[in-house]
């Protein structure tokens, strides 16, 4: 009996996999489902929590009925469950195409905010690639235009902030590589562009520091001092320390 129930579970499971391929392929084929079926379906879903089949409702619907009024509600399902599902780029694209084809929604707030979110998580570290963090910014600030006095605006605030630091940062990384290397005179106007574009984030002392050095190691001393003496009023905190 034992043996003859091991031989069964492969079985069993195989079985179980093609009655849930059988289920998903379903909902697709199904012709009696209305736009508010399948809306009302991935809601429902989402509550759940089971993110591949509310994404599934929501494409369905947008498939089968584009020109539904409720179509715009499923394009912004289909970006938060999609989302929520950690599939970071079909959540992008998502949120893209709600925001090229329903420009005037009232989710269009909602949808910029979640895709900033969206992008921030995806930012690498300074010294690569900084896209994701230009894209974030920008998605966080046409939410601020768009929703300037909400309980939400404070913190895409602070978030711009921090990746314009990391911007900042990216910048640092990218000056150290000009000096490392010897090449003074792209470290100096790296930083001096540098310094001027993130003169309000933390790491602005630092850029002024690292346009002293690179200044200083061009036979530059006045103006290098200058510059250290602009940091120790401006940032008391730094003293004007080389770095």
């Amino acid at each position: 009996m034992l043996k003859a129930r091991r031989a069964l579970a492969p079985l069993v499971a195989l079985l179980l996999l093609l009655l849930s391929t059988g289920c998903s392929e379903k909902l697709s084929r199904q012709t009696g489902l209305t736009d508010s079926d399948l809306l009302a379906r991935g809601q429902k879903q989402l509550e759940l929590k089971k993110f591949g089949a509310a994404s599934e409702a929501f494409q369905v619907l947008i498939e089968r009925f584009p020109t539904s009024l409720l179509a715009a509600r499923a394009q912004f399902g289909l970006a938060s469950s999609r989302m929520a599902n950690k599939e970071e780029i079909e959540a992008e694209v998502a949120f893209d195409d709600f925001l090229r084809l329903y420009p005037a929604d009232p989710k269009v707030p909602d949808a910029l905010f979640l895709k900033g979110t969206l992008l921030s998580v995806q930012v690498l570290q300074p010294g690569r690639d900084q896209g994701k963090t230009l894209e974030a910014i920008k998605a966080y600030t046409l939410f601020l235009e768009r929703e300037p006095g909400s309980s939400r605006s404070q913190e895409a605030s602070k978030r711009i902030r921090e990746l314009r630091n990391r911007l900042a940062l990216h910048e640092a990384t990218v000056v150290n590589h000009f000096l490392s290397r010897k090449l003074y005179d792209s470290a100096e106007a790296r930083a001096r562009r540098a310094g001027e574009a993130y003169a309000d984030v933390p790491t602005a002392p630092t850029l002024l520091s690292l346009l002293a050095k690179a200044l200083e190691k061009q036979g530059k001393k006045e103006e290098a001092e200058t510059v250290r003496k602009t940091v120790a009023e401006k940032y008391p905190d730094i003293g004007g320390k080389k770095r």
